[in-house]
């Protein structure tokens, strides 16, 4: 099994298994995600690759976070205050209808804001699909060059530069120069923020009952 076919197959098993533990039916969670069933069947069963704006439409639907969905499983009863992450259970998941890979840092905890993930881009193009969801993030440029397009403006960042963005803006992020890039996020999900509504910030709102081009 290939990591495209592993991480469907991992991201699948996290949605089915946070679904269950809510005693959430299939159809609850499309009527709150704001996406059809039949994808959501697919998406469990690891035959339908998403993206990375409904793997959080996802997350905020069964009130985890996307680390949740794409890290490791972690035991979160026993909170000392810190929580630690060791890079030898640190496992890169692919996103294929983005052509991103995502290797989890942080995935935050109880009382905690913040997710931290290493964002890997491929030198293909990418589809120009734009996600917007409550907070701010910070992305870090590692490795090679990176365009960011937030809402109608564009730029071009290169290795050790930095763009902070708020997040409700419509944004998305290609590597540049026909090479791949790596990029440190840190995003902000600010509590009580309720249930999004997707897509509708600098855009029309999309018919999202029947929306699966985007994934």
């Amino acid at each position: 099994m290939n990591l495209v076919d592993q991480s469907l197959r991992q991201i699948g098993i996290a949605i089915r298994g946070r679904r269950a533990a809510r005693r959430m039916t299939l159809g609850e969670l499309a009527e709150r995600s704001g996406l059809s069933l039949s994808f959501l069947s697919r998406v469990e069963r690891g035959r339908a690759q998403t993206s990375v704006g409904n793997l959080i439409r996802i997350a905020e639907a069964l009130g985890v976070s996307m680390h949740d969905l794409i890290g490791p499983p972690a035991d979160r009863a026993d909170d000392p205050g810190f929580t630690v992450f060791r890079e030898a259970s640190a496992r890169p998941s692919a996103i294929p209808a983005t052509g991103y890979r995502w290797t989890p840092v942080s995935g935050g905890g109880p009382g905690r804001g913040l997710e931290v993930a290493l964002l890997d881009l491929t030198a293909a193009t990418a589809p120009d699909v734009r996600y917007a969801h409550p907070g701010e993030e910070i992305c870090y440029v590692l490795e090679g060059t990176v365009r960011f397009v937030v809402g109608e403006c564009s730029t071009l960042l290169a290795a050790g530069d930095a763009i902070h963005i708020r997040s409700d803006i419509p944004h998305t992020a290609h590597a540049a120069a026909d090479a791949p890039a790596r990029i440190l996020m840190v995003t902000h999900h600010p509590s009580g923020a309720g249930q999004p509504d997707w897509w509708t910030h600098g855009a029309p709102p999309p018919d999202r009952k029947n929306r699966e081009d985007d994934r």
